[in-house]
């Protein structure tokens, strides 16, 4: 039997509640050695729709077939559409799924009870503080727990009698910058509010440093409050009053469900996990023990963030200088586990990055108006350690599979997977493993973003590279024929030149073509009808020498050039293309197709012989068989 896997489907913005969300399930899974596999990016409204899309395909990447289980953290992933997709995976594969945050139809859902907790908050700040006005600053219109947690402030401002009305909301889509933008306009005008009360910490924070920017102080100024009790909300200055979901006991019960479900066990169809209003300085309440044991030890935890950011950063700076100059994907396979063999601290002993197939395509295309670029069926692999031993025999992997090497006795283990993209078209994926740190400290939103960087720009110079060679090879092609010309002609010669001496075996032929009675067409049927001729006589030397390169050295001449196998078969080469011509010039085709064309064949038999020995031969040759023909003796 095949060891059980679970699938989780988040963005990972929210990085403390994520981690804490992982880690509350690994603590239910571990002992049972049934693995986490974590699909997760960093989409967001603020980029491109492109962008946005090629970090969200990273959720198309598991054939859920291959899956025991589903977990969709719904309140984190803020697209629409997106969960529901993923629940139809589930049905169709015929796997248990539960959405947490939000009630998706055809999941169990596991939610917070957002309406006790953020009443008990308003409450407090009407009772306890003496608020008489609000703005609540929300995250996106159609986000199901903003929503909630403002409906929760319509109750209890109803409840109270406090003024409130549609004015007194700012959507912000979960972005920071509105939200600081917004409250330092009403700090500036003096329209600020009693208090103003956010659908996370996040928001709270970057809020009450509006004020600060503003030299006005929280709470004295206005109350701040947020939503979600993050580590970072409890150690700033003033601590966050705010309401604790508790994300780990989220995770904690997610698991449980799951493998309830897993076992065909009969589950509610809802679970709802009750959260606590937590007081704090930014409402103008004494901080709790906790929350002070807690800055005490903030400077620690602050340098640890700093220290994995930062490693991430240089180690990825390091990465991008090593694949930079590589000319091609093979190249960037080898510096790439050069670099990283050299220094792996930041990856670890089980790490893997993937290519997809179609990523070597040198073009950058788009991927049209469709929502995400399909995975291909296999995945080629650029890097891969597990165990702390580096797998170098493993050069490309099923899709399906998702990690190279892996093995049902391997111990239980959260793997992480990331997207590699540009814009919306996939490059493929980084694997990280059991990285709970490095998500919460956002280290690893750092490496991914800076490694498709460096893949990004690595891959544009080599489609610069390959479009400059093209500029040089179409450079070198005849307008007419598409036949390569007299330019590619003399650096051939050159390339013999250095080959050929007394002491080289080098050996090479020269057929040298003139075509007959161009003038002639020309006069009578015009210079279309002389193209065409010309045309027809490439065609002719072309097909009989398809292994040699042809070249149009000038208005009515042409060569080929012969080596090795077709050296050696020369003489019956330019039997068949003397048949050939013959047919043609006999035939009773029109003017333009009836080709006559002189010749001349010349190759190296002796070292002493010079490669412009060879041609001139082949020159003087031509133009004797060139006057036999005008004489009618061919």
């Amino acid at each position: 039997m095949s060891k059980k896997k679970i699938a989780v489907f988040s963005t990972a913005w929210a990085a403390d509640i994520l981690a804490h969300f992982m880690r509350g399930m690994t603590e239910v899974l571990k002992p049972l050695n049934i693995d986490i596999y974590l699909f997760t990016c960093y989409a967001s409204y603020g980029e491109t729709d492109s962008s946005r899309f090629g970090e969200l395909n990273i959720l198309n990447l598991p054939d859920l077939h291959h899956f025991d289980g589903a977990v969709i953290i719904t309140n984190l992933l803020d697209f629409p559409g997106e969960a529901d997709r993923i629940v139809t995976r589930c049905r169709e594969a015929g796997v248990p799924v539960i959405s947490h945050g939000l009630r998706l139809e055809g999941a169990h859902s596991v939610i917070t009870d957002n309406l006790s907790g953020m009443e008990t908050l308003v409450r407090h700040l009407i009772d306890d503080h003496g608020i008489k006005n609000l703005t609540f600053i929300a995250g996106s219109a159609d986000n199901g727990d903003s929503n909630e947690r403002l409906q929760a402030v319509r109750n209890v401002c109803k409840e109270k009698g406090i003024k409130f009305t549609d004015d007194d909301i700012l959507y912000t889509n979960w972005d920071l910058s509105t939200a600081q933008n917004y409250v330092m306009k009403d700090a500036k005008e003096g329209t600020l509010s009693d208090a103003y009360l956010c659908a996370n910490d996040e928001l709270a924070m970057v809020s009450i440093i509006a004020l600060n920017d503003c030299g006005l102080e929280c709470p004295d100024a206005a109350i701040v409050t947020g939503f979600d009790f993050i580590s970072q909300s409890k150690v700033f200055y003033p601590s966050i009053s705010s309401v604790d979901q508790d994300s780990e006991k989220h995770g904690k019960t997610c698991a449980e469900l799951i493998l309830e479900l897993m076992d065909g066990k009969e589950v509610d169809m809802l679970t709802q996990i009750p959260c606590v209003f937590k007081p704090g300085e930014s409402c103008g309440c004494k901080s709790s023990k906790e929350i002070i044991d807690k800055r005490l030890r903030a400077g620690t935890l602050a340098f640890r963030s700093n220290q994995l950011q930062s490693f991430a950063t240089w180690h990825t700076i390091y990465i991008e200088r090593a694949i930079l100059n590589c000319e091609s994907f093979s190249e960037i396979k080898l510096a790439l586990t050069k670099a990283i063999t050299e220094d792996s601290g930041f990856e670890g002993d089980d790490f893997h990055i993937l290519f997809d197939p179609e990523s070597y395509g040198y073009e950058l295309k788009k991927s049209g108006n469709q929502d995400y670029d399909p995975y291909s069926e296999k995945q080629d692999v650029i890097y891969s350690i597990r165990n702390g031993k580096l797998q170098t025999s493993i050069r490309s992997i099923k899709t399906a599979n998702l990690i190279p090497g892996l093995e049902d006795t391997d111990p239980f283990h959260m793997y992480v997977f990331i997207p590699l993209h540009e814009r919306e078209m996939k490059v493929g994926y980084i694997i990280f493993t059991d990285c709970y740190d490095q998500i919460e400290s956002a280290a690893v939103r750092e490496y991914g973003d800076r490694f498709n960087s460096a893949i990004e720009k690595a891959r544009k110079a080599m489609y610069l590279r390959t479009l400059n060679d093209s500029i040089r090879e179409l450079s070198h092609i005849d307008a007419l024929t598409h036949v390569k010309n007299r330019a590619a002609y003399e650096l051939q010669l050159e390339e013999y030149r250095k080959k050929a001496g007394p002491k080289s075996k080098f050996t090479f032929g020269a057929v040298l073509f003139d075509v007959n009675n161009l003038k002639k067409i020309n006069d009578e049927l015009g210079h279309y009808s002389g193209d065409e001729y010309i045309k027809n006589a490439c065609k002719l030397i072309c097909t009989t020498y398809k292994n040699s390169p042809v070249y149009r050295i000038g208005g009515d001449e042409f060569v080929a050039l012969l080596e090795g196998k077709v050296l050696a078969q020369k003489d019956e080469l330019m039997e068949t293309f003397i048949s050939e011509m013959n047919k043609l010039r006999n035939s009773d085709l029109p003017p333009e197709e009836k080709v006559s064309v002189a010749y001349g064949m010349a190759y190296m038999c002796d070292p002493s012989e010079s490669v412009d020995d060879v041609v001139k031969e082949a020159d003087e040759r031509m133009y004797e068989t060139k006057k036999k023909m005008k004489a009618g003796q061919l």
